[in-house]
């Protein structure tokens, strides 16, 4: 399935798509992916602002420093910054329990972040399929899908 086919999609469609694909290698998680909102519009209407609210405003994707760490990329008045880094491991999926790769920020990280895993599936060659949940009660049977495509 190509990307465009998701940027609308219903959650259980993304879903649907997301538990059908490999969990992103080593190889794939090099350098800069730039973010894409994805889902129903009362989703891709509230992303930024929830993110701008968790501290992250102005987030444009995530690079990836090494196999094991990432960055959150955010564009300020001042330019590009980066923050929040991330831990990079193989983990089960907080989505369907199958093997898979997350990001963490860690138990020290402030909230809402210490609770975010994002979860990452190749859809193909320049793109991820992620997915967000947020490890608390009644949050946690939720995921949030969002793409990472890959920029020069």
């Amino acid at each position: 399935m190509s990307a465009d086919v998701l940027m609308k999609a219903s959650l259980g469609r993304i879903r649907q798509v997301f538990v059908g694909l490999e969990p992103a290698p080593a190889r794939m998680r090099r350098g800069f992916f730039r973010a894409c909102f994805i889902g129903p519009w009362w989703l891709r209407a509230t992303a930024g602002p929830s993110l701008a609210l968790s501290g992250l405003a102005g987030w444009q994707g995530k690079r990836f420093v090494d196999e094991g760490t990432a960055t959150n990329v955010l564009q300020t008045r001042q330019g590009r910054i980066e923050k929040l880094r991330m831990q990079c491991r193989a983990a089960a999926s907080p989505v369907d329990g199958r093997p898979g790769v997350t990001l963490n920020y860690g138990a020290t990280a402030a909230p809402p972040w210490r609770w975010v895993v994002d979860e990452l599936r190749v859809l193909d060659d320049d793109t991820l399929l992620c997915m967000t949940v947020i490890d608390l009660p009644l949050l946690r049977r939720l995921s949030f899908p969002f793409l990472l495509r890959r920029s020069s």
